[in-house]
Parts: C-alpha cells; structure tokens; sequence
C-alpha cells in the first residue's frame, strides 16, 4: 500500500512596511515579477499522514527517479539484449503480482514472464527505466514506417505529423497529460527528432544521386528489427 505524505511549500519574507495590507501586496507584486520565486525562495516541508477524509494528490511514479528497476519493474521499463551482433528489445506493458507482460519488438507480439526470470534478464544486460525518458527504437521506426506509407516524408515538406506520432506512442502505452499536450511532450519531441534526422540521411547532398547513401531498406536497419533476429527467448 503507498503511504500517504503531506507536503508543505511557503515563501517566508520579512517586510517592512506600514501596514500588513501594504506588506502582503507588496509580496504578491514580488511573486507576479518573479523576484521571488517557488525553485529559489520557497521551503517544503515532509511529513507522513494519517489524516483521514483529506483528498490527496497522487504523486506520479518515479518521479524522483530513485525506484531500482531491477528490483521493482514498472510499465514502461523496457529491455535491450544485444548478442553477436544481434539485438532486441522488449517494452513491459503491464505487471501482476507473479508475472512481466511485455512488448517484443522482434515478433510484435505481447508476452510474459516471472518477475524472477526478468529481474535476471535486467541484471544482466541493459535496461532502461520508463523515469529514463529514452524510447525503444521500434517506436520511432514505427513512426518513420507510417510517415513513408503516407508519402508524409518525401519531396521538401517533408515533415513529421503530430496526430501519427501520438497514435504510435498510445499503441504503445505513452500518453501524455492535457499541459504536455499544450507545452511539448517529451516523447513526441524525441520521436519527431528521429524523424527529422531519418529525413536529414535521407536527402542526398548536392550532386549526389538520390540513393547515394545506400536503399531504404538499409537505412534504419538497425531499429527495424527484421524477422530474421532471435526472439529474447534465443538469448
């Protein structure tokens, strides 16, 4: 069960002035222009609580970045084994009490495992934690694959689209909340990098012909993870 914390944050300034009135504006005025500000002046305060009949907010996960993912794997987390040459990767979708359920990029099939044999699967090779901000490269393969189908990537607008690229992340188990929607969504902004830099290698420089750089098969070859890879149960 997740324990309940109260959580207190308040700018305290000493002020002369002539009246209380005078000096609470006058702190107002320094908090609208920002010469006092919540990241500089403020102090918080922890405490656990038993309070009961209080609405919470609830925190979002990891977002201390300190859980071990080893230890206690979340949605999210996902897996890169790499082995003679070869790699694949598998993005955990949901947990229960027992068992892993994850994304496998090789097959595009969900599967499951026993957090015991998924705990030694991420000792031993590289896994990234969802609090990481670093997507699988299949998702962005994705992304570039869709784009191409919808001829979104050719000639000079090409040009990532933002309703394909959120629909790729949903599939996927990423959804941003309504102020990154307003402001930017981290994992859009890195797939729309991707995309960028697939359009960047993709167009021939000048007096080049326009497959210069090799096929389109072999571009992203490395995050398209052909049929031919070994499952994560090969390794």
């Amino acid at each position: 069960m997740m324990r309940k914390y109260k959580v207190s944050t308040e700018i305290v300034t000493y002020i002369w002035a002539e009246s209380a009135e005078d000096a609470a504006k006058y702190q107002s005025e320094l908090i609208e222009q920002e010469q006092l500000t919540l990241g500089k002046d403020a102090q918080q305060t922890v405490r656990f609580s038993r309070a009961l009949g209080v609405k919470f907010l609830e925190a979002p996960e990891d977002i201390s970045c300190t859980r071990n993912p080893v230890e206690a794997p979340r949605p999210l987390d996902w897996l890169e084994i790499s082995q003679d040459g070869l790699s694949t990767v598998a993005l955990v979708k949901r947990m229960s009490k027992r068992r892993v359920y994850y994304y496998e990029a090789v097959t595009g099939t969900e599967r499951s495992i026993s957090r015991e044999a998924w705990s030694r699967w991420a000792a031993n090779y590289t896994l990234h934690p969802s609090y990481e901000r670093i997507l699988p490269p299949f998702i962005a393969a994705e992304a570039i694959r869709l784009h191409e189908e919808k001829g979104l990537l050719r000639g000079t607008s090409a040009t990532p689209e933002s309703a394909i690229i959120l629909a790729v992340l949903e599939k996927h188990g990423y959804e941003p909340s309504d102020w990154e929607l307003r402001n930017g969504y981290w994992a859009e902004n890195f797939v729309e990098k991707a995309i960028a830099q697939y359009i960047l290698e993709k167009t021939p420089a000048a007096g080049q012909p326009a497959n210069a750089g090799g096929n389109s098969e072999a571009e992203w070859g490395d995050i398209q993870f052909s049929s031919n890879l070994p499952t994560i149960d090969d390794f």
